[in-house]
């Protein structure tokens, strides 16, 4: 009898729903499960990614009567549910960390027929790093997201239509990415402002000049491609990029829909990161802490399926765009270059005697 591993999406962005459903994908194969997706409360997301027909991939509504669901749900007897997010009671952390980083899966997970989880966290690098599977067996997340999905029909249409008016790539072209608080947003979440201040667009502009000067020596003239989560921090870093002397043309989306809890609004970020991963360098800030963003993890991600493209001028460096950070927790040049792979949030707040198991501290 077949068994399942069931990924039920929470309220998170793009960026999350890509790097839960890819861990989940890894160890629903991992496990010898069928991974059932159910977009659950992010169904704009549908509008902004499309699955791919992946063997042993369905989702709620196909494998609806091999489930037992009654009104959406599944029912809840012989159903193990896991919960890992970076914000959970400790107890229950560490025995997520214990499952997913020491366990051997092929039999802690057995006696389910039908498995569950719901996260905000990607897990894949614990069952990277978990003792009692070998190198190659889990998939990396830029190979994950090959095979699982990819960006939907109207937003490719929308990123191309825009970089065709635009002659995307006549020059250098870095990409920013402003993480700002955007209304309504709960105390969870990591940005502490709705735009950048003036100290902070300073360490912004130079460290953009920066990296430009790094990358391409004593150029002529480059571009930036300008997003951010709030039209406040478009307008303020708009105006204090037009200090740089080289700077050509300031780049942004036309009429765009920022609330991404609607189809357009969901459509218009995935346009957006397919427009970053296609720039030469890539710098980005989140206001107020370490610059932690699964946005841009997606979009340089993203990098490497870049079909929809192909009419565009070529990429003037292969494989991922260098990364730079700019924050204001660490050091007074706050200018740093940045791994572009994606990584889980950190949990090591939660204590030693949390993230130390078995097998090791996992998260070390």
């Amino acid at each position: 009898r077949a068994k399942y591993l069931v990924c039920y999406n929470p309220q998170v962005g793009l960026g999350n729903v890509a790097v839960v459903m890819v861990s989940a994908m890894n160890l629903a194969q991992l496990t010898g499960r069928i991974l059932v997706i159910h977009w659950n409360t992010n169904m704009v997301s549908r509008h902004a990614w499309e699955l791919l027909e992946t063997p042993g991939v369905r989702l709620l509504a196909d494998a609806a009567s091999e489930l037992e669901v009654v009104d959406t749900s599944i029912s809840r007897s012989g159903v193990k549910s896991l919960y890992f997010f970076h914000l959970m009671d400790s107890g229950m952390l560490a025995s997520m960390l214990e499952l997913l980083g020491c366990s051997d899966l092929s039999t802690s997970l057995n006696q389910h027929r039908i498995v569950s989880i719901s996260s905000n966290l990607y897990f894949t690098p614990l069952l990277q790093t978990n003792p009692h599977l070998k190198p190659g067996q889990v998939l990396s997340f830029h190979e994950g997201l090959g095979r699982l999905m990819t960006p939907s029909v109207k937003a490719k249409k929308r990123a191309l239509s825009y970089a065709n008016k635009t002659s995307w790539g006549s020059a250098p072209i870095v990409a920013v990415h402003l993480r700002t608080r955007e209304v309504g947003e709960d105390n969870d979440d990591w940005p502490v402002a709705d735009a950048p201040d003036e100290e902070m667009l300073a360490s912004l502009t130079k460290c953009i000049e920066q990296a430009v000067h790094m990358e391409f020596g004593d150029v002529e003239a480059w571009d930036v491609y300008l997003a951010s989560t709030t039209e406040k921090a478009r307008k303020v870093a708009s105006e204090h990029f037009k200090l740089s002397p080289k700077l050509r043309r300031i780049l942004s989306l036309p009429k765009l829909e920022r609330n991404r809890h609607t189809g357009s609004g969901a459509v218009d970020a995935m346009a957006e990161a397919l427009l970053i991963s296609r720039a030469d360098i890539f710098v980005r800030l989140v206001v107020g802490t370490h610059g932690f963003s699964t946005f841009a993890f997606m979009a340089n991600a993203l990098r490497s399926h870049s079909e929809w493209a192909a009419s565009l001028p070529p990429l003037r460096r292969e494989g991922f765009a260098p990364n730079y950070v700019v924050t204001s927790k660490c050091g007074e040049q706050r200018c740093f270059e940045a791994p572009p792979e994606v990584r889980m949030a950190d949990v090591s707040f939660h204590g030693k005697y949390v993230t130390g198991r078995s097998c090791g501290d996992v998260v070390a």
